[in-house]
């Protein structure tokens, strides 16, 4: 845990905008305001910033093509000021919050103000306005956000916005993991805020020219050096056609090094990749899926998700907070794999695996088209979930009769198939933010069946003795299951379940049905032959390692927290000292005029 000296919370002014386009229901909007405050407590306790003057003012946007061009102190409107009173070109905001405009008509010699300085927002370090438009709103999207205004001495998001889009997502849980996920981007993890960070002592990363804006692209957009973003060429990505050269994107920060070099066991990790699939909004502003999975900051949420040490390390490099990393969630994926699980394919990876006679975890080669299919059911790797090898023949791909491409394509053969399968070219991971590695996935068709902390049993008869719950976690079976009801026998396929679990003096103990069954060693096999209400459920649990299903408890399993408990190494920098974030919410209502 860091100890903040000196240091002051980051103040954040919550503003839930009820306007006239608000599509979200009344019950919708008591749930999001409920949800912005539990996000507000959680990211008081965690973030540290550099303060800016009070109050903070936004700027207004000049009238004209562009509406990216903003009035400042010093820069005056070439024509004249909007009467638009939005930020991020479309989202209204009061118009008190601006600060003066000045325009000149053309003439620059005849200038006058024609917009006062509004009163502002008083112990502000970020207004965060929260809607709830249909606008830009796709299948499936639960909200989106962005930053929209910088502040002018060291660069940092003062200004953005989230809107949650109307969806039928009634989990409040998935709710806040999104709207956290969410204003993570606002804060710093986006790749057009890259350009602007600083380092620890609130210098520029990123060269700027005279008028201290980083270098553009052809395109006009902001480049960071490559002290902070580097392309590297992967030249032994390996396919089943052999090797081939990959280029990804790495973030290269101090602290995400430090992190990722701690968390795969590689002392020699350059940098951690970020995504490279998916659109403007998705590639260059997440990590990559393949790399760290379940960790929150990539593009495709899952169901158990971890703000993990590497998007607080992110949020710490841009040189705009401090962090308290003893809020950080475990990631189990990818932990102490080593440096060729970072610097290659997962099918290089899995085949070195495979000669050398180890399991290929995280992924996995068992080919299905039905993903409850029980031969093919594990426990996921932080064992939160009955889960399925998702190595599938991906359907969109054969539709429009065009293979996976080349160099996502890693299997000749696998736990259930060999190289006379007619289809290899479409066999890849279901989640092709993956790189088409196929890992186990939760069962999300049949959720919330197999989700072990808010789920149910996989069958209607419990024929596995499945306990659901906030304490149980999944573990692997020994063969099949069966209860016997008077005359009637019932027999579960399935291949792993949900139980109570916990661990003592790195023991672990698994309860069923009221009954504790201790593991003496890992990999360990009980029998299980209970009868309750006259009910008699026969089967067997193989015994996973305290590490495996303990490693958030580490007074119970010093194991996990000699693997996860040390933090990264604090630095403080010289330049100024940092204060606290408080998120002060406010509901206004005004009309929309564009």
């Amino acid at each position: 845990m860091i100890t903040i000296v000196n240091l002051v919370i980051l103040r954040v002014s919550l503003f839930l905008l009820k306007l006239a386009l608000f599509r979200l229901t009344e019950e919708k909007q008591e749930q999001v305001k409920t949800i912005m405050g539990r996000v507000k407590e959680n990211l008081e306790s965690i973030l540290t910033v550099r303060r800016t003057p009070s109050p903070l003012r936004l700027r207004r946007a000049c009238d004209g093509d562009n509406p990216f061009i903003l009035t400042g102190p010093t820069e005056p409107c070439f024509n004249r000021c909007s009467n638009n009173s939005a930020i991020c070109s479309f989202f209204p905001v009061p118009s008190d919050h601006f600060q003066r405009c000045v325009e000149c008509n053309g003439d620059r010699s005849n200038c006058v103000e024609a917009y006062s300085n509004g009163p502002g927002l008083e112990d502000t370090d970020l207004a965060l306005y929260v809607y709830g438009f249909s606008m830009f709103c796709g299948a499936g999207t639960i909200a989106y956000a962005s930053s929209c205004q910088l502040e002018d001495q060291y660069d940092r998001p003062i200004a953005g916005i989230i809107n949650f889009c109307p969806s039928d997502t009634d989990d409040e849980e998935e709710v806040f993991q999104v709207a956290k996920h969410e204003i993570f981007h606002v804060l710093g993890f986006s790749d057009n805020l890259y350009p602007w960070y600083r380092d620890e002592n609130g210098n520029p990363r990123t060269r700027r020219d005279a008028n201290g804006n980083p270098p553009t692209d052809a395109n006009g957009d902001y480049v960071a050096d490559e002290n902070t973003v580097k392309m590297v060429n992967i030249t032994d990505w390996q396919t089943r056609f052999g090797p081939t050269n990959k280029p990804v994107i790495q973030l290269v920060t101090p602290k995400v090094v430090e992190v990722g070099r701690r968390h795969f066991n590689c002392n020699t990790l350059e940098g951690v990749q970020l995504e490279d699939q998916g659109g403007g909004g998705t590639a260059g502003s997440h990590w990559e899926k393949r790399l760290l999975n379940y960790e929150a900051m990539t593009g495709i949420i899952s169901e158990n998700i971890a703000f993990s040490n590497f998007s607080y390390a992110l949020l710490e490099d841009s040189g705009w907070y401090k962090v308290d990393y003893s809020n950080a969630s475990i990631l189990v994926w990818g932990r102490g794999d080593g440096c060729g699980y970072t610097a290659g394919s997962c099918g290089g990876y899995t085949d070195s695996k495979r000669r050398q006679n180890q399991p290929i975890t995280p992924f996995c080669d068992f080919f299905t088209n039905n993903e409850s299919n029980p031969q093919n059911l594990s426990c996921n790797i932080d064992r939160t979930a009955v889960a399925f090898c998702n190595l599938v023949d991906n359907y969109l791909y054969v539709a429009s009769h065009i293979s996976i491409p080349p160099e996502y394509q890693y299997f000749n053969s696998g736990a259930n198939f060999n190289n006379s399968a007619p289809r290899l070219p479409f066999y890849g991971g279901r989640i092709h933010a993956a790189d088409f590695c196929p890992y186990y996935l939760d069962v999300y068709s049949q959720a919330p069946r197999g989700i072990c902390r808010k789920g149910i049993p996989l069958t209607a008869n419990n024929e596995a003795a499945e306990t659901y719950g906030p304490r149980s976690r999944c573990v692997d079976h020994s063969g099949k299951w069966q209860i016997t009801n008077g005359s009637n026998t019932y027999t579960a396929q399935y291949s792993a379940g949900c139980y109570e679990y916990q661990c003592s003096n790195s023991a672990v103990i698994i309860m069923i049905l009221g009954q504790s069954y201790n593991c003496s060693r890992a990999g360990q096999v009980i029998q299980v032959d209970q009868t309750v209400n006259g009910v008699r459920y026969r089967g067997g649990i193989v015994c996973p390692s305290c590490v495996e299903i303990c490693y958030d408890d580490f007074e119970n399993c010093p194991e996990a927290a000699e693997l996860y408990g040390a933090p990264p190494t604090d630095s403080v920098g010289s330049l100024l000292p940092m204060v606290g974030l408080l998120f002060v919410a406010i509901s206004a209502s005004f009309a929309v005029n564009y």
